[in-house]
């Protein structure tokens, strides 16, 4: 059981680590990938995140990162269940989406930001979401 929860803790860790580097990298006015990240219609950008919101973005998912690595470091279990539970509940819900632009219900599809979410970031948020709901299965109280 130890085995996998370092495993299950190191992948979300991973996850959350790369994300939290590629908003860094586009709040400091990187390019690379920018335009198939944001949602849009008909190629415009539905909304133009400011660089201290994707900073803000960043900063959460280190967040994350330090609840899903937080066993090594604390043995505050109360903060480091709750702080699973959470991340379960936000990256699924962002899964299932706003019912327009984002997530597995979108209205506006294909796009090719349309075409990533469905392919790649909500399935991964769906793996972040159970990984994170199954972490919090094991420790919780």
């Amino acid at each position: 059981m130890d085995t996998l929860f370092f495993v299950l803790k190191f992948i979300n860790t991973f996850i959350f680590v790369v994300i939290a580097c590629f908003h860094f990298y586009w709040a400091f006015g990187g390019k690379f990938g920018g335009t198939s990240v944001i949602p849009s219609i008909k190629d415009k950008a539905v909304f133009s995140p400011s660089p201290i919101a994707t900073i803000a973005v960043a900063i959460a998912m280190l967040l994350a990162s330090y609840f899903s690595w937080m066993p090594l470091l604390t043995n505050n279990a109360t903060v480091l269940v709750y702080g699973n539970l959470g991340i379960a509940i936000v990256f699924c819900l962002r899964a299932i989406g706003d019912f327009n632009y984002v997530g597995f219900f979108k209205q506006v599809k294909g796009t090719l930001f349309a075409k990533n979410d469905t392919y790649f970031f909500s399935p991964l948020c769906l793996l972040i979401a159970g990984i994170a709901f199954s972490m919090y299965l094991i420790i919780k109280p």
